[in-house]
């Protein structure tokens, strides 16, 4: 079904941020200072589309967008695209293996605590990588450090950001491209999937051809996580 992921799937380049809120200050004699605005560090993305797609086969598509526009909420699954490297797992699990693991209570602030881990995986195999995503409910996560299984019943995953939605039972895993989410507007999606709304929204033009015309794009589609 068309949707604001074949935009992201028929975009030349994505411009991405996940950086937190930094202030600096250089005094008149240029020391430099910094300070930190505790924010929920949205993840943002600036997709720039190709100007091929044809009008006669992207009517349904423009209805989507038209209808969520800048209003309502909708959904990005880099797994179903061929941008499928920005969140592809490192790790040594098999997706069976991460579809058996569940994330615990225990998580909180900058860690996340990963449980029911099969018996499959080794002491010495990574259960993440540095750059891994791990999506707990909506929110997807980054690991910052390479996490081995170890012996221990659970591991423990410190992430770029703090936990946004604070656990009351297990949720199951999703780690890269593996796992199921929680429903997103009534649909579960296989791996990590954000969801936005879009902050800029561009006007198209159509390019003639015969019997056609192409779309194209007066402008980026600018996305921003929909933290709630």
């Amino acid at each position: 079904m068309a949707s604001l992921n074949t935009i992201l799937a028929n975009s030349e380049s994505i411009a991405i941020t996940d950086q937190r809120f930094i202030g600096q200050t250089l005094s008149r004699n240029q020391r430099i200072s910094t300070s930190e605005i505790i924010t929920v560090q949205p993840f943002m993305f600036d997709m720039k589309p190709m100007n091929y797609l044809l009008y006669s086969q992207s009517r349904e598509l423009l209805s989507v967008l038209r209808a969520a526009d800048r209003q309502y909420e909708q959904y990005l699954n880099f797994g179903a695209t061929g941008w499928s490297s920005y969140i592809a797992y490192q790790g040594d699990m098999t997706s069976g293996e991460i579809l058996a693991c569940n994330w615990k209570t225990a998580s909180a602030n900058k860690t996340l605590v990963l449980g029911d881990i099969p018996g499959s995986v080794t002491a010495s195999e990574y259960v993440v990588r540095t750059g891994d995503f791990c999506q707990v409910g909506r929110y997807a996560y980054i690991a910052t450090a390479d996490v081995i299984r170890g012996v221990g019943s659970t591991v423990s995953i410190p992430v770029h950001r703090t936990l946004i939605t604070t656990l009351v039972s297990d949720v199951g895993a999703v780690i890269g491209q593996y796992g199921t989410t929680i429903a997103l507007g009534g649909s579960t999606y296989a791996g990590t999937t954000f969801p936005v709304i879009l902050q800029e929204y561009p006007t198209y033009t159509f390019i003639p051809m015969t019997n056609d015309s192409f779309i194209a794009w007066n402008g980026t589609f600018k996305a921003i996580e929909a933290v709630l």
